[in-house]
């Protein structure tokens, strides 16, 4: 076990990581020295974190992963080299073993127009947030996932769409987990795939942010007019000098207007007033804080996917890998 441990942490998989998230949580260091159970350790390993069996196995070969799906990458940065390498191999494991565990439910192709969307999202909720989303997504057959759990050092991504057979996968994995900053890239994957921007294969958000891919602003658009309706950057102009100021406008938009999420809006303030003042994004995080919520995203996505895991039908190392993934 030292050996292969040794070969893994040299594609960036650390020694920590892979007992954690690699190994089943039945593994004990008493196992380490006996060939047979190294052999059954190497393929949990091989399965967990997307890798080549053959290649954990043979002394004289370097650790390597699978090959990916077709994959279209939206990155940022200015230099290709810091595109992720091992994030998108977890995450995809991650997506795959989501979507060969669910209940059946057929995906139901989204309209391309977001104001039909929002209109289809408030027929079964009183306003467009995370939790609608979610709903909507599930109601289509389109499975979401929260995963952040990468190992240190590595680069890692902010979103995913991946088609596992006929039903797509919506992976976020952005650090911040407030729901109404996950509504928004939710939205925004929900655009790539009502857009057409991906329909077959892998889409990977390195970030989420403004761009010049013409792909990446269409599905920042769709969010927006998904999410905040005709109020994206409603307060421009508008002297707002501290959070109280700034909460008591989105309660104005909010009584005019009850669909719109108030945190929601908080953001799409600073998201526009930072870029005139960064301190003004401040004022943004301190107006969510007060107007206070009651559930963690990552929570929410966790709890609408527990709720259609198939878990009757899933054996116990399935089991085991998605207690994981879900952080239990």
């Amino acid at each position: 076990m030292a050996r292969l441990l040794k070969k893994l942490s040299a594609v960036g998989l650390s020694e920590s990581y892979v007992r954690r998230a690699g190994l089943p949580s039945w593994w004990d260091d008493e196992l380490n020295e006996i060939p047979s159970a190294v052999l059954e350790g190497s393929a949990h390993i091989a399965q967990r974190l997307h890798l080549d069996l053959s290649s954990l196995l043979q002394d004289d070969s370097e650790a390597r992963f699978k090959a990916l799906l077709p994959t279209k990458f939206k990155y940022h940065s200015q230099q290709a080299s810091d595109v992720p390498q091992v994030s998108p191999q977890l995450a995809s494991r991650v997506a795959e073993i989501v979507a060969t565990s669910l209940k059946t439910q057929p995906f139901a192709p989204v309209p391309t127009a977001a104001d039909q969307v929002r209109k289809d999202v408030l027929m079964h909720g009183s306003k467009v947030d995370l939790e609608s989303l979610l709903s909507y997504c599930w109601q289509h057959g389109i499975a979401v996932v929260y995963f952040n759990d990468y190992p240190t050092g590595n680069r890692k991504i902010t979103g995913m769409i991946q088609w596992q057979g006929d039903r797509p996968v919506i992976l976020l994995s952005h650090k911040t987990t407030h729901p109404a900053w996950l509504a928004f890239h939710l939205a925004h994957e929900l655009g790539h795939l009502a857009l057409g921007h991906v329909e077959t294969g892998i889409l990977i958000d390195d970030e989420i942010n403004e761009s010049d891919d013409v792909e990446e602003t269409a599905a920042n658009r769709f969010a927006v007019e998904l999410l905040v309706n005709q109020y994206d950057n409603c307060f421009r102009g508008l002297s707002i000098y501290n959070n109280g100021q700034l909460r008591r406008k989105i309660e104005e938009k909010i009584e005019a207007d009850p669909t719109v999420d108030a945190c929601i809006l908080a953001f799409n303030y600073g998201w526009h007033a930072k870029k005139i003042d960064p301190q003004k994004f401040g004022l943004a995080q301190k107006a969510v804080q007060e107007l206070g919520c009651e559930e963690s995203g990552e929570a929410m996505i966790h709890r609408f996917l527990e709720e259609n895991l198939d878990w009757e039908n899933l054996n116990d190392d399935t089991i085991d890998h998605l207690e994981r993934i879900l952080g239990e």
